[in-house]
């Protein structure tokens, strides 16, 4: 199945759109927390001593990070000191790479600490103590602590919390409970509590309520006089009831969500084997190409009654780029309106080799005694040239194209639209191809909308159908086929371009082709066989010849140049016009859900 040339213009804007959007994503800088790992021994003064391992991976240049604990139901944060995988880092306010500051208020602590860091993952390790952390009730003594608080901005991978209490814990004295997200956990091992959760969202905390004896914390200095105990095992019931309910909805949920995804997908692979069938269908029904009563894949023959920016438009699918009107401009020189001049030659300076000059020339009265064998957009060239980018003048200079880039693409969108006009009303494509692919489109259309329906009532599979749908609107167009006249045609012009592009002219320096060259370099230009063909072309004319048969273009400043020379001259030529053009076309338990009361609340960030 060949797809044509409009067809890869449409998935290339289809691309561009999925793709473009990505790119700030792609290139931005970044960072990630991989993981936090705290360990945490509390006193039996009522004291916490914390150690913990904060792990970031860096995309781009970083050099700074924080560090925020709120003093909200804690006493004080004392001997606090830092490090990394390479060094301790020392107190200083000069921010240098190594060091870090603190400053301290009534209501929270912060540290700010200096390293570089490029594309890398990095392990920060925090010490300090937390002072007045446990609250000895009268019947119970209770330590409530946020170790990370919902003021983080950023996911994190893992948290792992590994609390240490004066004495051996166990579940006979010990009650824990954990808060936050409800698929982290807390459990007791050897005689410690673990909690871990993985992943831990952005503005969400992970704390723990511990509740043990009171005579294990003998010199705590926070005291209540109140009885506590039955209070908070009520409060954590009914939190932990809520929790439960809420993960039973979760499991209903997820187990909903698999049965609606295992739907989805078998209906978005019925859509896109339907959408693949369809297109094959429409495609063996209208999208195979006529046969034509042509064979050659290299012919020299030109085409005949037709001139070069129709044959350009046509041979790009009805597309009218700057090859077109670098065409039309040489053939309007070729039949005698105008004159091309080559002012200045290419000069070498230091910086490399500056382009030739070249003006145009008109002949005012041939243009009026044969005005009525120019066609509208032939004419209409002439008199932008002449009028609009000359301002009257007869001899107007060709870099006049690119100081007027605006007003030239202006005018350009109305040119084109005058050359369509000579073959709109001509078939191209073959009617039944044209519907074929209406109808192809119209199914794949359907198959998108039917992915959208899916992908909001059942899930993600649905993007399946919408990608395949997608694909298939761009291939219907591969069912578009030309008609017998046009793709004989283009048959004949592709041999042409071939026979230009693969240098057959070169063994044929008979007078033939000499005779025809003129043609040749219009038409090829038409076909877009691009600069080096030309120059190899304009090479194969001797030096003695240039002036025969290229009586419309000279020098003004000395002898003829080397047929190296009047290459490289002529396709800077081209190149000045159609460059002008190339803007101007158109891609052990569970968490539960409360709490929230606890101190602390460490937050932080990086940049």
């Amino acid at each position: 199945m060949k797809i044509r040339t409009h067809t890869w213009q449409y998935l290339c804007i289809l691309l561009f759109f999925f793709i473009i959007p990505l790119f700030p994503l792609l290139s931005a800088k970044s960072y990630t927390i991989d993981r936090i790992d705290i360990h945490a021994q509390i006193s039996p003064n009522g004291d916490m001593q914390i150690e913990e391992a904060r792990t970031y991976t860096f995309k781009g240049n970083f050099s700074w990070a924080t560090y925020i604990i709120p003093l909200r139901g804690i006493g004080d944060i004392r001997y606090f000191n830092l490090s990394d995988e390479y060094r301790e880092y020392s107190r200083s306010s000069e921010e240098v790479p190594g060091t870090y500051y603190l400053q301290k208020t009534e209501d929270q602590f912060y540290c700010k600490w200096f390293y570089r860091a490029k594309n890398e993952t990095r392990t920060f390790t925090l010490r300090y103590i937390a002072t007045d952390v446990i609250t000895e009730h009268k019947d119970i003594a209770e330590f409530y602590y946020k170790f990370v608080g919902e003021a983080n901005e950023k996911i994190i991978g893992t948290v792992s919390v590994v609390i240490q209490l004066p004495q051996h814990a166990d579940t006979t004295e010990v009650r824990a409970f954990a808060h936050g997200p409800l698929w982290g956990t807390i459990s007791f091992d050897n005689g410690k509590l673990n909690m871990n959760i993985s992943p831990l969202p952005a503005y969400q905390y992970w704390e723990a309520r511990v509740l043990f004896p009171t005579n294990w914390v003998p010199d705590a200095k926070r005291r209540s006089l109140e009885i506590k105990l039955s209070a908070i095992l009520a409060e954590e019931a009914l939190w932990a009831k809520t929790a439960n309910e809420r993960r039973l909805r979760t499991q209903k949920y997820e187990q909903m969500k698999k049965e609606k995804e295992a739907k989805a997908w078998n209906y978005s692979i019925i859509l896109s084997i339907i959408g693949v069938l369809g297109l094959a269908y429409f495609y063996s029904k209208y999208g195979r190409g006529f046969k034509v009563p042509y064979y050659q894949k290299i012919d020299s023959e030109l085409p005949r009654d037709q001139p070069p920016a129709i044959v350009s438009a046509l041979y790009f699918n009805k597309e009218v780029y700057g090859t077109a009107l670098s065409a039309t401009l040489f053939d309007l020189a070729r039949r005698g309106f105008i004159t091309i001049e080559q002012t200045t030659p290419p000069e070498k300076k230091w910086w490399g080799t500056t382009a030739p000059q070249f003006s145009i020339k008109f002949t005012d009265q041939q243009i009026k005694e044969e005005t009525n064998v120019l066609l509208d957009y032939e004419k209409d060239l002439l008199e932008f040239i002449k009028h609009e980018l000359g301002k009257g003048s007869s001899i107007v200079e060709l870099k006049v194209f690119k100081k007027n880039r605006s007003k030239v693409q202006k005018w350009f969108r109305d040119w084109r639209k005058l050359v369509c006009a000579h073959f709109k009303d001509d078939p191209y494509y073959d009617k039944p191809s044209v519907k074929g692919t209406i109808y192809a489109s119209i199914l794949s259309s359907l198959i998108i909308t039917g992915g959208v329906i899916i992908m909001v009532t059942l899930g993600t599979p649905g993007v399946l159908a919408i990608i395949a749908g997608s694909f298939c609107i761009g291939l219907s167009f591969t069912i578009l086929r030309y008609t017998p006249g046009i793709k004989l045609k283009r048959k004949k012009w592709k041999a042409l371009r071939e026979y230009l592009k693969k240098y057959h002219f070169v063994s044929e320096y008979n007078q033939d082709w000499l005779k025809n060259i003129e043609k040749y370099l219009v038409y090829g230009i038409a076909l877009g066989i691009g600069k080096k063909v030309i120059e190899k072309m304009m090479e194969s004319v001797p030096t003695e010849q240039q002036t025969a048969l290229f009586p419309w273009y000279y020098h003004g400043y000395g002898a003829h140049p080397s047929p190296a020379d009047f290459a490289s001259a002529i396709s800077s030529m081209v190149n000045i016009a159609s460059t002008t053009m190339s803007s101007s076309t158109g891609a052990g338990g569970g968490a539960s859900s409360g709490g929230g009361g606890g101190g602390g609340g460490a937050s932080g960030g990086a940049g």
